[in-house]
């Protein structure tokens, strides 16, 4: 069952028999690439989602979750360079233990709400332990949560709103820091097969970027999700 609420009526086309719904077009939106998928970095992936979830391929299928973050780096140029290589980097000795395949998102966003598209939503991206086999990442440029800004938030709303076009098996919106939440109902999706790299406290992108953005997707788009843990 749809665990968001998609409320439908921005304009309606009547026929005798009934109407149809017509939806005023999301995806009026300019994405730009920015590839950093390779036959090495799936390989690295598929090596990782072996390893913790049990799954023989590097493929998103039918995902589920949408995950909020910021970078935690001050520049849109810095960001991209710390994604862009296949293997993550030497210094982060705790992720590298357990698996070679560098952090990564599917979408980065810049200070002034410019979208780039990294990885196909159809390809698993490292991003958020527990998660990866079922979640698309939007990652933020920002040093720390008080330097993201309001462009950020619109056109997260706007990249969230085509997301659910394109993959209507979406069911939840978190952000990073509510990803081990267990009164969420996102929660029951949570697999790890190696139970000593455990979750650790996140902080992106804050509770205040996550109360706007959800304020924006009800105002702008009709969406609201489901946060309850009730069926």
């Amino acid at each position: 069952m749809q665990k968001f609420i998609f409320f439908i009526g921005l304009i309606c086309t009547f026929f005798s028999s009934g109407f149809n719904y017509a939806i005023a077009d999301p995806l009026d939106i300019k994405i730009t690439d920015i590839p950093i998928m390779s036959q090495e970095r799936y390989d690295l992936m598929k090596d990782y989602a072996k390893k913790h979830y049990g799954i023989n391929h590097a493929n998103l299928i039918s995902p589920k979750i949408i995950i909020i973050h910021y970078t935690a780096i001050a520049t849109l140029g810095q960001s991209i360079v710390s994604f862009q290589g296949p293997e993550i980097a030497q210094f982060r000795d705790k992720l590298i233990s357990y698996g070679l395949v560098n952090v990564g998102a599917h979408y980065l966003v810049d200070k002034e709400g410019n979208i780039f598209s990294m990885i196909p939503t159809t390809l698993m991206a490292r991003h958020a332990i527990g998660y990866n086999y079922t979640a698309i990442a939007i990652e933020n440029v920002a040093i720390d949560g008080g330097k993201l800004t309001d462009k950020q938030i619109r056109a997260n709303a706007k990249l969230v709103t085509m997301l659910l076009y394109k993959h209507p098996s979406i069911n939840y919106l978190i952000g990073h820091h509510e990803y081990m939440n267990q009164s969420y109902p996102h929660y029951i999706y949570y697999r790890a097969k190696i139970s000593e790299y455990g979750p650790s406290i996140k902080i992106d992108p804050g509770f205040e970027f996550m109360r706007r953005l959800r304020f924006h997707l009800k105002r702008d788009y009709s969406i609201e999700f489901d946060m309850s843990n009730s069926e």
